[in-house]
Protein backbone atom coordinates (compact mmCIF):
# COMPACT_ATOMS: atom_id res chain seq x y z
CA UNK A 1 0.00 0.00 0.00
CA UNK A 2 2.66 2.70 0.91
CA UNK A 3 6.08 2.69 -0.71
CA UNK A 4 8.31 2.01 2.62
CA UNK A 5 11.97 2.43 1.15
CA UNK A 6 12.98 5.56 0.64
CA UNK A 7 15.72 6.89 -1.63
CA UNK A 8 18.70 8.95 -0.86
CA UNK A 9 17.60 12.65 -1.77
CA UNK A 10 19.53 16.04 -1.41
CA UNK A 11 18.76 18.94 -0.54
CA UNK A 12 21.24 22.12 -0.50
CA UNK A 13 23.66 21.05 1.93
CA UNK A 14 22.38 17.87 3.24
CA UNK A 15 22.45 14.50 1.87
CA UNK A 16 19.05 12.37 3.62
CA UNK A 17 20.08 8.57 3.19
CA UNK A 18 19.30 5.53 5.23
CA UNK A 19 21.12 4.81 8.43
CA UNK A 20 24.44 3.05 8.39
CA UNK A 21 26.06 0.84 11.17
CA UNK A 22 28.62 3.33 10.46
CA UNK A 23 26.97 6.32 11.56
CA UNK A 24 26.86 4.49 14.96
CA UNK A 25 29.81 6.66 16.23
CA UNK A 26 28.21 10.21 14.96
CA UNK A 27 24.88 8.98 16.60
CA UNK A 28 26.23 8.38 19.78
CA UNK A 29 27.65 11.88 19.45
CA UNK A 30 24.72 13.47 19.93
CA UNK A 31 22.68 10.85 21.58
CA UNK A 32 24.26 10.69 24.68
CA UNK A 33 24.21 14.26 25.33
CA UNK A 34 21.51 15.72 27.64
CA UNK A 35 20.91 19.09 25.50
CA UNK A 36 20.48 17.09 22.60
CA UNK A 37 17.87 14.99 23.88
CA UNK A 38 16.32 16.82 26.83
CA UNK A 39 12.99 16.52 23.89
CA UNK A 40 13.14 13.26 22.58
CA UNK A 41 11.92 10.09 24.70
CA UNK A 42 14.62 8.01 24.38
CA UNK A 43 17.30 7.38 27.13
CA UNK A 44 20.79 8.59 26.95
CA UNK A 45 23.17 6.10 24.80
CA UNK A 46 26.13 5.32 27.36
CA UNK A 47 28.17 4.08 24.48
CA UNK A 48 29.31 3.69 21.17
CA UNK A 49 28.23 -0.04 21.17
CA UNK A 50 25.06 0.53 22.46
CA UNK A 51 24.25 3.43 19.13
CA UNK A 52 25.12 0.38 17.22
CA UNK A 53 23.20 -1.41 18.77
CA UNK A 54 19.80 0.89 18.47
CA UNK A 55 20.82 1.65 14.78
CA UNK A 56 20.76 -2.18 14.37
CA UNK A 57 17.60 -3.36 16.30
CA UNK A 58 15.33 -0.24 15.86
CA UNK A 59 16.47 1.66 12.51
CA UNK A 60 17.43 -0.79 10.36
CA UNK A 61 14.10 -2.78 10.68
CA UNK A 62 11.97 -0.52 9.81
CA UNK A 63 10.43 -1.45 6.98
CA UNK A 64 9.97 -4.82 8.04
CA UNK A 65 8.01 -3.24 10.79
CA UNK A 66 5.93 -0.99 8.99
CA UNK A 67 7.64 2.25 8.47
CA UNK A 68 9.64 4.27 6.22
CA UNK A 69 13.22 3.85 5.94
CA UNK A 70 15.01 5.43 8.88
CA UNK A 71 16.73 8.60 7.06
CA UNK A 72 19.58 10.32 8.25
CA UNK A 73 21.17 13.71 7.81
CA UNK A 74 24.76 13.60 6.41
CA UNK A 75 26.45 17.28 5.68
CA UNK A 76 27.49 17.56 1.99
CA UNK A 77 30.66 19.23 2.93
CA UNK A 78 32.17 16.97 5.38
CA UNK A 79 30.01 13.67 5.27
CA UNK A 80 28.96 13.85 9.02
CA UNK A 81 25.71 11.79 10.06
CA UNK A 82 24.44 15.20 12.49
CA UNK A 83 21.07 13.84 12.95
CA UNK A 84 17.75 11.93 11.84
CA UNK A 85 14.72 13.46 10.23
CA UNK A 86 12.33 10.44 9.58
CA UNK A 87 8.57 9.63 9.12
CA UNK A 88 8.73 6.70 12.16
CA UNK A 89 5.02 5.35 12.21
CA UNK A 90 2.04 5.02 10.21
CA UNK A 91 -0.91 4.64 11.08
CA UNK A 92 -3.39 2.71 9.44
CA UNK A 93 -5.74 5.85 8.24
CA UNK A 94 -2.57 6.82 5.88
CA UNK A 95 -0.99 9.40 8.60
CA UNK A 96 2.67 9.55 9.39
CA UNK A 97 4.29 10.85 12.01
CA UNK A 98 8.05 12.84 11.36
CA UNK A 99 10.79 13.08 13.83
CA UNK A 100 13.69 14.52 14.07
CA UNK A 101 16.88 15.38 16.66
CA UNK A 102 20.16 16.79 15.55
CA UNK A 103 23.33 17.47 16.95
CA UNK A 104 23.42 20.59 19.08
CA UNK A 105 26.82 21.83 16.80
CA UNK A 106 24.47 22.22 14.21
CA UNK A 107 21.36 24.21 15.63
CA UNK A 108 20.31 27.16 14.00
CA UNK A 109 21.41 27.08 11.01
CA UNK A 110 18.51 25.87 9.26
CA UNK A 111 19.44 22.28 8.59
CA UNK A 112 16.58 20.71 10.33
CA UNK A 113 13.81 23.31 8.24
CA UNK A 114 15.71 21.79 5.16
CA UNK A 115 15.61 18.11 5.73
CA UNK A 116 12.00 18.20 7.31
CA UNK A 117 10.70 20.28 4.08
CA UNK A 118 12.39 17.59 2.09
CA UNK A 119 11.06 14.39 4.30
CA UNK A 120 7.76 16.08 4.30
CA UNK A 121 8.24 15.70 -0.06
CA UNK A 122 8.90 12.16 0.42
CA UNK A 123 6.08 11.41 2.55
CA UNK A 124 3.50 12.66 0.38
CA UNK A 125 5.21 11.89 -2.71
CA UNK A 126 6.90 8.71 -2.23
CA UNK A 127 5.79 7.03 0.18
CA UNK A 128 1.93 7.86 -0.49
CA UNK A 129 0.49 9.50 2.78
CA UNK A 130 -2.67 11.50 3.20
CA UNK A 131 -1.95 13.17 6.47
CA UNK A 132 1.59 13.93 8.71
CA UNK A 133 2.16 15.11 11.78
CA UNK A 134 4.57 16.60 13.77
CA UNK A 135 4.70 16.81 17.96
CA UNK A 136 6.94 18.66 20.22
CA UNK A 137 7.20 20.05 23.61
CA UNK A 138 5.15 23.28 23.86
CA UNK A 139 8.41 25.10 25.27
CA UNK A 140 10.58 23.89 22.62
CA UNK A 141 10.90 27.07 20.69
CA UNK A 142 13.06 26.01 18.08
CA UNK A 143 10.94 22.72 17.28
CA UNK A 144 8.11 25.20 17.42
CA UNK A 145 10.11 27.49 14.49
CA UNK A 146 10.89 24.62 12.40
CA UNK A 147 7.34 23.30 11.97
CA UNK A 148 6.00 26.94 11.24
CA UNK A 149 8.58 27.64 8.72
CA UNK A 150 7.70 23.95 7.10
CA UNK A 151 4.08 25.47 7.00
CA UNK A 152 2.23 22.61 9.21
CA UNK A 153 -0.97 23.22 11.15
CA UNK A 154 -1.35 24.06 14.96
CA UNK A 155 -4.34 21.45 15.87
CA UNK A 156 -3.96 21.44 19.79
CA UNK A 157 -1.82 20.37 22.78
CA UNK A 158 -1.83 16.75 24.10
CA UNK A 159 -1.86 17.04 27.66
CA UNK A 160 1.08 15.32 29.93
CA UNK A 161 1.85 13.19 26.88
CA UNK A 162 5.40 12.46 26.56
CA UNK A 163 7.85 12.00 29.33
CA UNK A 164 10.77 13.98 30.43
CA UNK A 165 14.07 12.77 31.61
CA UNK A 166 13.07 13.33 35.01
CA UNK A 167 10.29 10.89 34.78
CA UNK A 168 7.04 13.66 34.55
CA UNK A 169 5.36 14.12 31.42
CA UNK A 170 5.47 17.41 29.76
CA UNK A 171 2.55 18.51 27.08
CA UNK A 172 2.58 18.77 23.19
CA UNK A 173 1.81 20.42 20.43
CA UNK A 174 0.69 19.00 17.61
CA UNK A 175 0.93 20.16 14.21
CA UNK A 176 -0.77 18.53 11.30
CA UNK A 177 -0.54 19.31 7.33
CA UNK A 178 -2.83 17.06 4.66
CA UNK A 179 -1.96 16.38 0.95
CA UNK A 180 -4.35 18.80 -0.35
CA UNK A 181 -2.54 21.57 1.85
CA UNK A 182 1.04 20.48 0.74
CA UNK A 183 0.15 20.15 -3.03
CA UNK A 184 -1.46 23.74 -3.26
CA UNK A 185 1.59 25.37 -1.05
CA UNK A 186 4.14 23.69 -3.48
CA UNK A 187 2.01 25.05 -6.59
CA UNK A 188 1.95 28.57 -4.59
CA UNK A 189 5.99 28.06 -4.37
CA UNK A 190 5.83 27.26 -7.20
CA UNK A 191 3.72 30.24 -8.68
CA UNK A 192 6.11 33.13 -7.31
CA UNK A 193 9.54 30.99 -8.23
CA UNK A 194 10.69 30.04 -4.64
Amino acid sequence: MYNLNLPTVETERLILRPIQLSDAQDMFEYASDFDNASWVTFALHKSVEESREIIQNFFLPRVENGAPTSICLQLKENNKMIGTCDIFTIDRYGTGEIGYIINKKYWNQGLVTEACKKVIELAFEHVGLRRIEIMCGVDNIGSKRVIEKCGLVFEGIRRQYAPSKDGKYYDCNLYSMLKEEYEKRKEDEKAIGT
